[in-house]
């Protein structure tokens, strides 16, 4: 054999062996191929050379893809939890009651306290306006209309009147003046007054809308035809 024929051999081999290396570092040749590349790499130093950068090419691909892994297997599991936590938010909205509902029932409470705060006070001043209405003989009596009007000796231009509490005299007399009015008896021990609308010649029209403008007054609290109520 001629040194011009081991050489192209020798040639042959080496390029053989090149084309082998990446299956050689990722374990994937037979076995009689990974002996003969490991032969071949004891005395060549640039296949040495190129096995250690393709190993550490590879070690780097299996960490890309190590680590790509681990952020997939991190996304899945955030997303899982994303997933448990919605649901969880919605069962609760579904379990907890809505503002308007909120709203609703402190206002319907509210409600029912006044109503039964109101109810009571109602209860306890019942017994007073029943005493009140039945026990005063100036206020009882039967229905009387002005075409029906009651006997007495009160003509029909005297009407009662009921003041707001605490009223002076100056300002009654101010609040009569304005109708014509004057002070025939009063008060009563219920407050009431017995007043007389202009004279004798007074019509009943005139004294109808002297009681108009009375019962306007907030000052006045009642103010009826004298003849339409019974007499003491």
């Amino acid at each position: 054999m001629t040194l011009t024929q081991i050489k192209i051999t020798s040639k042959s081999e080496h390029q053989e062996v090149w084309d082998l290396l990446p299956w050689y570092v990722n374990h994937s040749l037979d076995p009689a191929e990974h002996d003969f590349v490991r032969q071949h790499v004891k005395t060549c130093v640039t296949c040495r050379i190129e096995i250690n950068q393709q190993q550490q090419l590879l070690e780097k691909i299996q960490q890309q893809d190590l680590l790509q892994q681990l952020s997939q297997v991190s996304f899945a599991q955030l997303k899982k939890r994303m997933q448990e936590q919605s649901k969880l938010s919605v069962f609760a909205e579904q379990a907890k009651p809505s503002q308007e509902q909120k709203l609703f029932s402190h206002q319907f409470l509210g409600f029912v306290k006044y109503t039964a705060l109101a109810a009571s006070l109602l209860l306890l001043a019942l017994p007073l306006m029943l005493n009140l209405t039945t026990d005063d003989p100036e206020l009882k009596g039967d229905y009387r209309t002005l075409a029906n009007p009651a006997e007495g000796k009160h003509k029909n231009n005297f009407i009662r009147i009921v003041f707001a509490e605490h009223l002076g005299s100056e300002q009654i007399k101010a609040i009569l003046s304005g109708v014509s009015g004057q002070i025939i008896k009063g008060p009563s021990k219920n407050g009431i007054y017995e007043v007389q609308i202009g004279n004798r010649q007074t019509n009943s029209l005139e004294v109808n809308d002297a009681i108009s403008q009375l019962r306007k007054n907030s000052l006045v609290v009642f103010a009826e035809p004298s003849h339409q109520l019974p007499s003491d």
